[in-house]
């Protein structure tokens, strides 16, 4: 049984620096796209309040701020997992082989049986270009990692549905940008307006997406390199394993639920809530010059002012 001899080591590992960048830049692309999807969901459903376009603002400006920063930091952070998990690299690419020029697989159905790819479709040297910055660069392949690689469909398909993620958010955040500035901060198409929607809740996908990648990348070993998961794994029976995972998932899905519909009622319900207090929707109006002060009302039942006349008065105050 392995022990730790420098937590100060472990900590600040080589790969330190770029997750902790990767992170706190998925972190605040969380948070733009959600501010985003909510403002563009009230705008859609009639629902605005005097500081939804502000918020959409803040979110398209923030998202297209980091989104560039994240596409840097993960390049990065490619390069440092090429150098020290390569195993995962080949899985999250599906190089089977080893080999130069290796290309970019935009989709293919990995094959860890007869270790190949199926239906693959790809863009000749662009993966080498990508993580060596040089299109005839090497690329190690799952060959050179028997018994000792992850699995490799979780990775591959991970790896796509967080880059794709991400290529969406650029695209969402630049596009929606241009256009609400070109409008004067005022409107965005309904469809992109739609998009943004939808986007909402992208961060945590990608993030998850991301978070799978991390952790199953580094399999069979819990240290990489080092410690096998085998040799630290508890003898529990599947079945209870089995029902633990479900009782985790069983939980999180009913919380993931439960914030979901709690995003939109709080989004729907404080412009209902404006609505009734008689506060507009749509930005501020200038506030009217003061003019001549009003005489005072009539006292109810003068000569001036007839009880009925004081109701129907009374009714709409």
């Amino acid at each position: 049984m392995g022990r730790a001899v420098d937590w100060w080591a472990i900590v600040f590992n080589p790969s330190f620096p770029y997750r902790l960048a990767h992170k706190l830049l998925a972190s605040g692309l969380t948070a733009a796209f959600l501010l985003a999807g909510v403002s563009a969901w009230q705008m859609l459903k009639a629902r605005e309040q005097p500081h939804t376009r502000r918020v959409l603002r803040l979110g398209l400006t923030l998202g297209a701020v980091l989104i560039p920063l994240q596409i840097v930091a993960g390049d990065l952070h490619g390069l440092n997992t090429l150098k020290h998990q390569p195993a995962k690299i080949a899985a999250m690419e599906g190089v089977w082989t080893t080999e130069r020029g290796a290309p970019l697989l935009l989709f293919a159905l990995p094959d860890e049986q007869a270790k190949e790819n199926r239906v693959a479709i790809g863009v000749p040297r662009l993966a080498s270009l990508i993580l060596t910055h040089d299109v005839d660069g090497e690329i190690r392949g799952l060959n050179e990692f028997e018994g000792a690689h992850p699995p490799v469909k979780p990775l591959f398909f991970g790896f796509r549905v967080m880059v794709g993620v991400g290529l969406l958010m650029l695209v969402f955040a630049w596009g929606g940008w241009w256009l609400f500035r070109r409008s004067g901060w005022r409107r965005l198409p309904r469809p992109w307006l739609w998009g943004l929607s939808l986007m909402s809740f992208s961060g945590w996908i990608a993030t998850v997406a991301g978070w799978y990648v991390t952790e199953i990348g580094r399999q069979p070993f819990i240290v990489y390199g080092v410690l096998r998961t085998q040799e630290v794994a508890a003898n529990n029976p599947g079945s209870l394993v089995a029902a633990s995972l479900a009782g985790y998932a069983t939980v999180y899905l009913a919380l993931l639920i439960a914030y979901v519909a709690a995003v939109k009622r709080m989004a729907e319900k404080g412009a209902e809530k404006d609505s009734e207090k008689g506060v507009s929707a749509g930005p501020a109006e200038p506030a009217e010059p003061a003019g001549p002060a009003e005489p005072a009302e009539p006292a109810v039942g003068s000569p001036s002012m007839p009880i009925s006349a004081a109701v129907i008065s009374r009714s709409f105050t």
